[in-house]
């Protein structure tokens, strides 16, 4: 993805922080390949001793062994051929998904979200040490770092989220919920698709619907549209998952969490192909005769 297919405002801060957040993603690369090609490498190894094994049991020829052998190797170089470019593809999804998916999010759900908190939205993975804080502090600076920091430490304590979230300011409250935010669109697609199998059986992980209510229950207000977004979004999540539980707002404005507002619908059997019909036997209906 290029900038100018983002969906993101025209702006020089954002279209930097766009190209900085997708160069930091693709760094990565080099670390990913390496542990994929371990992984690769285990399976391999792993492999060729169940020929080893098979060939002293007696079981394989030595003849056999060798094809076996050059075939095995044969398929781990076509593997080790491809993991480049499949890694590559996954970190500009990763990209797309994680930093300007939640940033164009943000720009088009918002009540009015401003350069520096879309740009602290693609910013904030960057940062693993305090070298990329200071690096990112520079270039873009003190306004954008600290909201970078501040998203950052609420995501680093899950047990004072709650807390950290009621006291921070409102950009910071945007920044995080909207990470939020499109996770669980995400989430929601992936659910519907898998949920075309009439075999596959989604289940959410235990509290995952409260913890998400608690995130947004800390920053509510500050922002009304991305509250209306959420409403929509979670309960959207909520159904595709068959959770019972549902958002609502109350008389005074409040969010609430109501468990069986609207019981969990079963999972859709989808119809099997259909062959072609039987061909029509002789007889005039009796046993053996029309019966279809």
């Amino acid at each position: 993805m290029e900038f100018k297919d983002s969906g993101l405002p025209q702006n020089k801060l954002v279209e930097d922080a766009f190209n900085y957040s997708k160069t930091n993603a693709l760094a990565g690369e080099k670390e990913a390949l390496k542990n994929v090609q371990q992984q690769v490498g285990m399976i391999f190894d792993q492999q060729k001793m169940e020929l080893d094994m098979l060939k002293q049991g007696g079981a394989m020829s030595e003849a056999e062994y060798e094809e076996e052998k050059k075939n095995l190797e044969k398929q781990r170089q076509m593997q080790m051929s491809a993991l480049g470019p499949m890694i590559q593809k996954g970190l500009l999804e990763m990209f797309t998904t994680k930093r300007a998916g939640p940033a164009r999010e943000l720009h088009q759900n918002s009540d009015g979200a401003s350069p520096e908190v879309l740009a602290a939205v693609m910013l904030v993975d960057c940062v693993r040490s305090p070298i990329d804080y200071e690096n990112i502090e520079k270039k873009f600076g003190g306004t954008v770092a600290g909201l970078v920091a501040e998203v950052a430490h609420i995501d680093a304590y899950p047990t004072e989220r709650s807390e950290n979230l009621k006291k921070a300011g409102a950009d910071t409250k945007r920044a995080f919920i909207v990470r939020a935010l499109t996770d669980m669109d995400v989430a929601t697609k992936a659910i519907e698709k898998a949920s075309k199998n009439p075999f596959a059986r989604v289940m959410l992980p235990p509290g995952q619907e409260q913890e998400l209510f608690a995130d947004a229950q800390a920053v509510w207000g500050a922002d009304k549209k991305l509250d209306a977004r959420f409403l929509q979004l979670f309960n959207k999540f909520a159904e595709a998952a068959n959770s019972t539980f549902r958002a609502e707002v109350d008389a005074k404005g409040e969010l609430e969490l109501v468990k069986g507002a609207a019981p969990a619908k079963p999972p859709k059997l989808l119809p099997g192909p259909k062959g072609p019909k039987p061909p029509k036997p002789p007889g005039n209906g009796g046993i053996g005769g029309d019966v279809f």
